[in-house]
């Protein structure tokens, strides 16, 4: 069976997972990453923020994401960069400059992303350099084996289309795709050196999937100046969490800065 022939009849994008442009007279654009396993929604409030301020903004969908489990499992490392690549060239074609902004799986493509493009401004929101569950570095072995694992307690929400994500993505953990998370983990820290671009970093002290270590990583390794701000009370998704108004704001004010 082929890639095509695996693509189910019914798949289609969820309501609030569609791309989003929104385009200002500045010259100045902003790719917006969205993490693994989430979708445009999660990056929709900063995004919308962000272009309220002047700037112009993307937010792609990433292959196999927001539409349904099938669709996730046939998707890979290589399709999300090349989504993420493919979107930065295109904004690039149409804007003197283009910045980036990632969460978690996202701030990984961006800064492979600028390790190749040198983008004067990029912004790592819970960056996923590094994982908390040392499971990840088991999943290149048994991955091949084990396609997903349905977790305990699934999540459900009020909102039909977050519960209908949840019961795709959310509610599964998954061991094939968790080893192209990692191998774009280990890519990304290989060429961190290599990113010269002024850096802005969005962690908390309370992200479950990303350790705080990540600073550590980040302050030795990127050549970049690089700012941090720390939240106290956010969890992973930082972009789109109780201090969401906080993140918006001050990455605002860093984006505009000389």
């Amino acid at each position: 069976m082929s890639f095509f022939d695996k693509i189910p009849t019914s798949t289609s994008v969820s309501p609030i997972s569609k791309e989003l442009y929104l385009k200002n007279d500045s010259n100045i654009a902003v790719l917006i990453l969205h993490g693994y396993t989430g979708s445009p929604h999660d990056m929709y409030y900063i995004g919308r923020q962000i272009h309220k301020s002047g700037f112009s903004i993307y937010i792609p969908r990433l292959p196999g994401h927001g539409t349904n489990s099938n669709d996730f499992l046939n998707s890979n490392w290589r399709d999300w960069l090349r989504k993420s690549v493919d979107s930065y060239l295109d904004l690039k074609a149409y804007h003197k400059k283009v910045y980036i902004l990632g969460l978690s799986m996202g701030g990984v493509l961006t800064t492979l992303l600028a390790s190749k493009f040198h983008p004067e401004k990029i912004v790592l929101a819970a960056p996923a350099l590094k994982a908390k569950d040392r499971r990840i570095n088991l999943t290149p072995f048994f991955g091949f084996i084990v396609k997903k694992i349905k977790k305990k307690n699934p999540q459900t929400f009020d909102d039909e289309k977050l519960d209908y994500l949840a019961s795709q993505y959310w509610n599964y953990d998954w061991p094939s795709k968790a080893a192209d998370l990692y191998k774009l983990q280990k890519m990304a820290l290989k060429n961190l050196s290599k990113v010269t671009s002024k850096t802005y970093v969005i962690l908390s002290k309370k992200d479950e999937a990303v350790p705080f270590s990540v600073k550590e990583i980040i302050e030795n390794n990127i050549k970049g100046k690089t700012e941090f701000l720390i939240l106290e009370e956010s969890r992973h998704v930082v972009v789109n969490d109780i201090e969401k108004e906080k993140v918006a704001e001050q990455t605002i004010n860093w984006l505009k800065k000389e």
